[in-house]
């Protein structure tokens, strides 16, 4: 599960780091408008992927 998790999150880092923009719920993250907050969700993504892969590793 966690690996799933970690795949899952690496996907979404990388497809925000590629169109520059992505929408969560209601809020619309795009690094052009607002580039602190792009970069703060962003960094708390790739550490969740981390964080799932980390897991993942020491489960086995």
């Amino acid at each position: 599960m966690t690996l799933l998790l970690g795949i899952l999150f690496l996907a979404l880092f990388i497809s925000a780091i590629v169109r520059g923009k992505f929408t969560y719920g209601q809020a619309d993250y795009d690094f052009h408008e607002h580039p602190v907050q792009f970069i703060i969700v962003v960094v708390f993504i790739l550490g969740m992927s981390v964080l799932c892969f980390y897991r993942f590793i020491i489960d086995l």
